[in-house]
Formats: structure tokens, C-alpha cells, sequence
């Protein structure tokens, strides 16, 4: 091996380390954030949303946080996919996650690499030594962002032969051609997946002297519609309203990047960067980068409706799910009459309890013969349950501030409760499903003791929702309902020691031992709130 070729690969080698500490750094600062906001961001995008200039300030923030707008992006198609954000909602939040994501550009190009390890040592103090969990969190981010900076010094040192080789000269005075920029912008992130980490490259690169800003411009405009693929590869299992919600987030780009090149052939763009960013070739880049996702959010926003609707032109037809993901009995637009509010309410109760009956009923089928088409169904139940759960909690909660007696304010909380205990029991539904998934992979052999056990304790759980739908009386129906759920309490009590035996005999296998353990406590959890049901219907 000659000394050149040598040379270059200690070169290259040095670039991946760089570029492996780069985002690590990234990575240790979004976690850090994470935990240091808490675990309420998810929560915090479904809530704050209800209209699309909200939705922008929630996708900054969000984005702003964990510093990635891929994550958000997919955070989105899941809650759309889920019918608990609807399409016009996400248009907002993926503009913001798309300005939030300038964040990082903006950190790298602070300059401040000669006291990187000083930071990252800070950071490394701060979360290792000291106790208080909000210090440790911040300890991680200032690491994190320590860790970025070492990593971006070492990637720029690794261009410094670079700038004097022709063919890296003339490769990167092509890529200057604005169709070349973008194209190969595109494919990089694409590949990396980020293009927070493409851009912090590219300012590497920058303040080597090796690129412009003028050719960069372009293959900003790459960065920001290759990371359009990971919102893309999530959304092809989602329904065509997840789908929706990723074609949105390209179109926005795709679209953004149309606007910006006619405005930089009318406007001297260039030059205001250049003049507002004085002397730093990294600042130029991240100035850019915000300058360009802000203007086209603000031109784009008012235009977010038909953002929306292209999308749905694009990816037509009905979605079964989406159709599923509505209350048939309740009108939220219609009078708050008492009355007929609770009449609703117990309609739209009575049709999630048939769906987490009939969810039951899939669960134990696959439990016993498992079936992928049946498992998707149940899941495909599970998210209309935990709709039904939101809509009707808010309807509820809406109808409560209106003027009623104790008595029918008592009904109306009553059904709260039970709108809570059934979406549980839908959860724990789908924990069964998931074991049997579990145990189908892995091919688990379970005894016949435990398929008589878990017959009775099947036989026993269908009796209380016979007893929840058929009892005349309410009184009936809590006498029944308790009666067999204290049976199924002293059954499971007689189960587990029975297996634990099995398992000290050694008939039982270890594994599927472990799966029998949660079943029994999914079943136990079942019981009590159809138990609690049952003392609750009206």
C-alpha cells in the first residue's frame, strides 16, 4: 500500500469518527431533552393541535427538543394513523417540525469546538455525579452537545487534504449545478436518514473553504426533501390517512424548494445571507437552512387547507379504518339536552363495549390457533377502542359543565368510568394478542392442563359479559357480575399454585410459563373491570 493511499484512508477513517461522535452527540442531546421535558411531548402534539398555527408552534417546539424532524414527522402519521389527529391538523405540526429541525445547524455553527471537551466534561459531571434527576438529564444534553462539537472539529480536520485535491475540487464544482445539489442532497440524507447531520457536514465542509454558499443552497434544498423518507418508510403500513399525513410533509418541501429557486432568481437572497452571517461559511449554511423553511411555512400557511386536500387527491379512496374512527351515536354539534345526551352516551358505550367483546373473542381464538389476518384485526379494533375512549370522555367532560342534578351528573360520571375501564380491558385484549403472537413464534408448547384452566377462566369472563348485556335489574347485574368475578379471583389464585407446581415438577416449560403468568393476570384484570361495569351500567 502506498504512502498516498494510506494517507487518504487515516483520512476517511477519521471523517466516519467524526461523523460516529457527530451524532452521538445528537443523539445524548435529543435523549437528554426527552427526559429532561419529560415524557409528555406525544401527548402534548395530540393535545395543543386544534389549529394549524398551533400545530406550528407545537412542531417547533417538539422538533426544537428532540431535535429531529423525522421523529416528529413519524410521531404524526402514528396519531393520524391512529384517528387522533386529522390530516389538516398534521399539515401544521410537520411545517414547525420542519423550522424546529434548523436548531441543530444553528448550534454547529456557534463555532465553539476549542472548548468542546471542556463541555462535554461539564455535561459529563453534571449527569454522572450529580443526583437530582433535571441536573443529570441537563448533564446529558450539555455532554451531548460537547460530544457534537468534538466530533464536527474532527470531521473538518479530515477535509483539510481536501482542498487541494482536483478531483474533490471539480466534483464539488458540479454539484454546484442547482439540479445536481438537489438530486445528490436528496440521496445522501436519504441514506443517513437525517438532515440535521447532512447539513452539519456540509458546514464542516464549509469552513474548510471546500463549499460555497451559493452551491450549497441547492443541496440544502436536498437535505430538506430526502428527509422526507423516514415519515415515508412509516407510513406504509398506516392507513391512507397516515399516508396522507407523509405525502404532506413532501409535498412541503417539494414545493418549498419550487418557491425558493424562483425567489433566489428574483432576489439577492445570497447576498443578505452572506451580509447578516458576516465571515462564518457554517452560519451562512444555518442561516440559510432557517431562512428557507421559515419563508416557505409562511407562504405555504395559508395554503395548508389545499396542502391537505392535494394530498388526498393523491392518495384516493375511502379508508375502512378511517370510516371505523367516528361516533355514530353522539353528536357533538347538536344541543346539550341532558336526556338525550346520556342516551347517546350510553349507545356509544354500549358499541365500544361490543368491540372489546368482540376483541376478546379474537384474542383467544389466535391464543389457540394463531392467525396474522385476525391479530391485525384485533389491532385494527384496539385503535378504534382507544378512539371511542378520547371522543367520548370529551363529550362527556363537555356535557358535565352544563347545568344538570346530582342525580344525572352522577350517570354522566358514571359512564366516565366505565368508557376508562373497557378501554383498559382492551389494552389488556391486546396483551393476550401479543402473547399469542409471542408464543406462535416461538412455538411454545403449553399442557393440557393449562388449555383446561384457561377454558374455565374463558367460560367465566364470557358469562360477566353475558351478565353486563342480559341482567333486567341493575341490582341483578351487580349481585351477578361481582359473584363471578369473586369466582374467577379465587380460580386464578388456585391456577397460579397449581403452576407453580407444574413448574417446580418441571412439566412446564419455563418459557411458556412466563406467558401463562401474564395471561392469568390479564384475565384477573379483565374480571375487575367488567366486574366494575357491571355495578356502573345504567
Amino acid at each position: 500500500m502506498s504512502t498516498v493511499q494510506s494517507f487518504s484512508i487515516v483520512y476517511i477513517f477519521s471523517l466516519l469518527g467524526g461523523l460516529a461522535l457527530f451524532l452521538y452527540g445528537m443523539d445524548l442531546m435529543s435523549e437528554g431533552l426527552e427526559l429532561f421535558a419529560g415524557n409528555k411531548l406525544q401527548k402534548i402534539i395530540e393535545k395543543l393541535t386544534s389549529n394549524t398555527l398551533k400545530g406550528i408552534g407545537v412542531g417547533i417546539a417538539v422538533t426544537a427538543i428532540i431535535q429531529s424532524s423525522s421523529a416528529t414527522t413519524v410521531m404524526v402519521v402514528g396519531f393520524v394513523n391512529a384517528g387522533l389527529m386529522s390530516l389538516q391538523q398534521a399539515v401544521g405540526v410537520i411545517m414547525g417540525a420542519n423550522i424546529g429541525t434548523t436548531v441543530t445547524g444553528q448550534l454547529v455553527a456557534l463555532n465553539i469546538t476549542d472548548s468542546a471537551p471542556l463541555i462535554a466534561f461539564i455535561g459529563f459531571f453534571m449527569y454522572k455525579f450529580i443526583n437530582k434527576s433535571s441536573i443529570s438529564h441537563l448533564g446529558q444534553v450539555v455532554m451531548g452537545l460537547g460530544v457534537l462539537f468534538m466530533g464536527m472539529d474532527i470531521m473538518s480536520q479530515s477535509m483539510v487534504p481536501l482542498q487541494t485535491n482536483e478531483a474533490f475540487v471539480s466534483l464539488m464544482t458540479k454539484i454546484s449545478n442547482p439540479i445536481t445539489g438537489i438530486f445528490v442532497g436528496t440521496f445522501f440524507t436519504a441514506i443517513i436518514q437525517s438532515s440535521s447531520a447532512s447539513l452539519g457536514i456540509l458546514q464542516a465542509l464549509a469552513n474548510k473553504g471546500l463549499v460555497g454558499l451559493h452551491g450549497s443552497m441547492y443541496i440544502i434544498f436536498g437535505f430538506n426533501i430526502g428527509t422526507c423518507i423516514t415519515s415515508i418508510l412509516s407510513a406504509m403500513g398506516s392507513s391512507k390517512n397516515g399516508k396522507r399525513a407523509a405525502a404532506v410533509h413532501v409535498l412541503f418541501n417539494v414545493i418549498g424548494t419550487i418557491i425558493f429557486v424562483i425567489l433566489l432568481g428574483i432576489l439577492p437572497i445570497e447576498t443578505w445571507v452572506v451580509k447578516f452571517s458576516k465571515d462564518l461559511p457554517a452560519a451562512q449554511l444555518a442561516n440559510f437552512h432557517t431562512l428557507f423553511n421559515i419563508v416557505a411555512t409562511v407562504i405555504l400557511f395559508p395554503f395548508s387547507k389545499y396542502l391537505a386536500n392535494l394530498a388526498t387527491k393523491l392518495i384516493p379512496g375511502k379508508d375502512p379504518l378511517t370510516e371505523d374512527l367516528a361516533l355514530k351515536y353522539i353528536n357533538i354539534k347538536s344541543g346539550k339536552d341532558s336526556n338525550a345526551a346520556l342516551t347517546d352516551v350510553r349507545a356509544e358505550t354500549t358499541r365500544m363495549l361490543d368491540i372489546a367483546r368482540e376483541n376478546y373473542k379474537i384474542a383467544m381464538e389466535i391464543f389457540n390457533d394463531y392467525d396474522e389476518k385476525k391479530h391485525r384485526l384485533l389491532l385494527h379494533n384496539e385503535e378504534i377502542i382507544n378512539y371511542l375512549n378520547s371522543n367520548i370522555t370529551k363529550y362527556i367532560i363537555d356535557v358535565l359543565s352544563e347545568p344538570m342534578d346530582d342525580t344525572m351528573a352522577s350517570y354522566f360520571t358514571g359512564y366516565l368510568r366505565i368508557v376508562r375501564d373497557i378501554e383498559r380491558i382492551g389494552d389488556h385484549t391486546k396483551s393476550i394478542g401479543e402473547y399469542a403472537k409471542a408464543s406462535y413464534d416461538r412455538n411454545l408448547y403449553y399442557s393440557e392442563d393449562f388449555h383446561k384452566e384457561i377454558r374455565i377462566l374463558d367460560q367465566r369472563l364470557n358469562s360477566l359479559y353475558k351478565s353486563i348485556y342480559e341482567d333486567k335489574t341493575r341490582e341483578e347485574r351487580r349481585a351477578n357480575t361481582r359473584r363471578i368475578n369473586d369466582i374467577v379471583e379465587v380460580e386464578i389464585e388456585t391456577f397460579r399454585n397449581r403452576h407453580i407446581d407444574r413448574m417446580k415438577n418441571g412439566t412446564c416449560d419455563p418459557e411458556s410459563g412466563l406467558f401463562y403468568e401474564k395471561l392469568l393476570s390479564s384475565y384477573e384484570r379483565i374480571s375487575a373491570y367488567l366486574s366494575n361495569i357491571g355495578k356502573l351500567v345504567i
